[in-house]
C-alpha cells in the first residue's frame, strides 16, 4: 500500500489547508469525509481544529490502513482485536497486557500518545458508522469522564464540582493516562543561547526562526507563514518615537481559527531579521528558490520568506530535524527540545519578566496568579487561566533554580 499526503484547499472554510490521503494514488474518500468533517468540528468545544493537529490525525489514519495492510486488512475488514493486537505493539504489552520489552526490539510509546491515536481511530469509526458504510468493527463503548484540566484550583471550580459527573463514550480499549506533569517544558536563557549557536551552525534561517518565535510566542505552523512585508517599515517606527524595546501588531491565523488575529511583534526583533537574514542572506535564497522551482516545474509560491541556503522553503519538518540534531549536541538524547518548547519559554520569560518588574514574588503565588501574570499571559498568548498560569509559575521558578529539594529531610 502507497499512502502519500497532500494538502488541498478546504471546501467552506476560507484561508484553510487540510491534509487528504492518496491509497495507491488516488483520493481515498473514506478518510476524505473524515478528515474534511474533522476540519471544522474536531477541535476544541467542536471548534475548527488547528492545523497541525488536523495533519495529525491524517497522518494517523494513514498509520492506521499502513498497520492494517500489514495485516493482510483493511479498515472494513478489521475488527476491535485486530486493533488491539496493534495497539499492544506500539506499547511493547503482551497479550495479557503487560510490558514485554524482551520481544521487542524498539521503544514503547507514551500511553498518552497512545490514547491520542486510538481517538482520532475511534472517532473515524463512528463516522464511518454514521455515514452507514459497512465494516466488521464492533466497537466496546466505555462512559468515562468528561476531560477536564485538573490543578490545585479545583476546589475554587464550582461548576467544575457540580459538572465532574458528566460522562462521555470512549474506546474500551484506551489505557491509563501517562503521569502529568506540573510543569511546562522551557529553556533557560542560557540554553536558548546555546540553542541558537547551534541551529546557525546548521543554516542561519533556523536561528533567526527561533529568535522570532521566543519573541513572538507564535506556533511553528505560525511563525512558517510569516511574510517579508511583516518586517517592513522600521525606521519610520523609530522615526515615530518607536524604541527597540516597542512592539506593533501583526496578523496571523491562530491554532484553531480561520480568521486572523494579531500578535506583537517587537522593534528589536525585526531589526535582528532585518539585520542578520533579509539584508545579507534573503534575496540570494529567493532567487535559488526560484531557480530550483523553475527547474522542478513547481509552482512558485507567493510571500516564501524562511528558505534553507540550498533554496529550499523550511517546512514544520525540516525545523523538526534541526531541532532533534541540535538536542542531540546539546546532550538531550531522551527528553529531545521541539518547536513547542518555544511558545513555552516565551510565556516563561514573560512571567519572569512581569515579576522583576512589577516587584511580585513569584514563590509567594499562593491559590491565585497576581492579576497582572494573568493579564500579561492573556495579551501574549492570546488565552489563560489561573490553572496554565500557575503552570508556568512553577516552571518560571524551576528555570530560576528554586527548588525546594535540596537534599535534606525538614521535620517540625
Amino acid at each position: 500500500m502507497n499512502i502519500k499526503s497532500v494538502e488541498v484547499s478546504h471546501p467552506s472554510l476560507k484561508n484553510r489547508q487540510i491534509t487528504l490521503l492518496l491509497v495507491n494514488g488516488r483520493i481515498d474518500v473514506p478518510s476524505t469525509e473524515f478528515l474534511i468533517y474533522e476540519s471544522r468540528y474536531g477541535g476544541r468545544h467542536g471548534g475548527v481544529a488547528g492545523k497541525s493537529s488536523h495533519k495529525g490525525k491524517a497522518f494517523q489514519i494513514a498509520e492506521l490502513y499502513r498497520h492494517l495492510d500489514d495485516m493482510n486488512l483493511n479498515w472494513r475488514t478489521a475488527t476491535e482485536f485486530d486493533i488491539k493486537k496493534i495497539r499492544n505493539a506500539m506499547l511493547c504489552w503482551n497479550e495479557n497486557d503487560n510490558i514485554d520489552l524482551d520481544n521487542y526490539s524498539y521503544e514503547p510509546i507514551s500511553n498518552d500518545v497512545m490514547n491520542h491515536k486510538l481517538n482520532t481511530w475511534f472517532k473515524f469509526y463512528r463516522y464511518m458508522d454514521k455515514l452507514n458504510e459497512s465494516n466488521d468493527m464492533v466497537l466496546t463503548i466505555k462512559k468515562t469522564n468528561k476531560f477536564r484540566a485538573k490543578g490545585l484550583l479545583d476546589h475554587l471550580n464550582k461548576r467544575y464540582i457540580s459538572e465532574k459527573n458528566e460522562k462521555i463514550d470512549s474506546w474500551a480499549l484506551r489505557v491509563k493516562s501517562s503521569p502529568k506533569n506540573h510543569t511546562y517544558h522551557a529553556l533557560s536563557r542560557k540554553e536558548f543561547s546555546i540553542l541558537k549557536k547551534h541551529l546557525k551552525n546548521i543554516d542561519i534561517v533556523y536561528e533567526i526562526l527561533v529568535i522570532f518565535m521566543v519573541e513572538t510566542g507564535l506556533r511553528i505552523t505560525a511563525a512558517l507563514e510569516a511574510k517579508e512585508s511583516d518586517f517592513k517599515g522600521l525606521l519610520k517606527l523609530y522615526a515615530n518615537g518607536k524604541t527597540l524595546n516597542d512592539t506593533v501588531y501583526r496578523n496571523y491565523i491562530p491554532k484553531g481559527h480561520d480568521e486572523y488575529k494579531q500578535y506583537e511583534l517587537p522593534l528589536r526583533t525585526i531589526q535582528e531579521v532585518n539585520d542578520n537574514y533579509i539584508r545579507c542572506e534573503y534575496l540570494d535564497r529567493l532567487s535559488k528558490y526560484e531557480q530550483k522551482m523553475k527547474r522542478t516545474d513547481k509552482e512558485i509560491k507567493e510571500n516564501v520568506f524562511w528558505i534553507n541556503k540550498k533554496g529550499k522553503e523550511v517546512e514544520k519538518h525540516d525545523v523538526w530535524r534541526a531541532f532533534s540534531m541540535v538536542s542531540k549536541l546539546m546532550g538531550r538524547t531522551v527528553n529531545n527540545i521541539t518547536p513547542h518548547w518555544l511558545r513555552h519559554t516565551f510565556a516563561t520569560w514573560t512571567i519572569m519578566d512581569v515579576a522583576n518588574a512589577k516587584g511580585i514574588i513569584l514563590e509567594n503565588t499562593g491559590l491565585m496568579p497576581h492579576p497582572l501574570l494573568l493579564n500579561a499571559l492573556q495579551v501574549k498568548l492570546g488565552h489563560a487561566d489561573p490553572l496554565t498560569t500557575l503552570r508556568y509559575i512553577s516552571t518560571a521558578l524551576k528555570l530560576m533554580g528554586i527548588d525546594l529539594n535540596d537534599g535534606h529531610i525538614k521535620m517540625s
